[in-house]
């Protein structure tokens, strides 16, 4: 015969009405109440020393990973520092030498003109002092000079020319160019012009000495009155 499932969990049904439950004493009561805060105290101190046993664990593995990472970045390192040395060797043994050949310096040869002039004179001093300076003549205009049957070009850089033939061989020109000659040189301005030979030449007339202080307003003058004086042509 199956028992009941009631008599199996509350036991068999007694057929006296239930008693009255007794009072639990205090003292039993209290040890009840500290033994369940013991074991609830446990239960929730339980993860955390798992937690703290699993901490030393985890501790070496940490340090071991550092020690590797640190041992990694040294050979990094190191094998940067050889390759370096190593390239600079071989650029230091791969560079040429050169080696350049002394500057031969030619000798000098003797100069010719330390033989023709021993004092050092410039060329200056050693032209022609009758040559004729180089001058750009320009436009000119013709001037007549019926007195001596002639006719000539004279170059407008003079200006408004005029002139005076006092004894009838030395023809004197006056011009503002030549009245521009400065003070120092005022005497001048009466000395330009054109000389009649008596074999029927004709050849600049100027200042037997250069004007120091306008030497060349004096080239350009000459210039242009031996241009004149080459210009006259008898008439007809």
């Amino acid at each position: 015969m199956s028992k009941d499932p009631f008599e199996e969990l509350f036991g068999p049904a007694d057929a006296d009405p239930p008693a009255e439950p007794r009072p639990v004493p205090a003292r039993e009561r209290l040890s009840y109440e500290q033994a369940e805060r013991v074991r609830t105290a446990q239960l929730e101190t339980e993860p955390r020393r798992q937690g703290t046993r699993g901490a030393p664990k985890a501790l070496p593995w940490i340090v071991v990973g550092a020690v590797a990472v640190i041992a990694i970045i040294v050979c990094i390192v190191l094998v940067n520092t050889v390759r370096g040395g190593t390239s600079s060797d071989n650029a230091a043994d791969q560079e040429p030498t050169t080696t350049s050949a002394p500057n031969e310096t030619p000798s000098p040869s003797p100069s010719n003109e330390a033989d023709d002039d021993p004092d050092g004179s410039d060329d200056a001093d050693a032209a022609d002092p009758n040559e004729v300076p180089a001058v750009e003549v320009g436009p000119t205009s013709t001037l007549d000079i019926p007195a001596w049957g002639v006719t000539s070009e004279l170059s407008q850089k003079f200006g408004m020319t005029s002139y005076v033939i006092p004894d009838n061989v030395n023809l004197q020109l006056s011009s503002p160019l030549i009245d521009s000659l400065p003070e120092e040189c005022a005497a001048m301005r009466t000395q330009w012009g054109v000389t009649k030979g008596s074999d029927g030449t004709y050849s600049v007339l100027k200042p037997a000495e250069t004007c120091e202080a306008a030497p060349e307003l004096y080239d350009e003058l000459w210039g242009l009155t031996d241009a004149f004086a080459k210009s006259v042509t008898p008439v007809g």
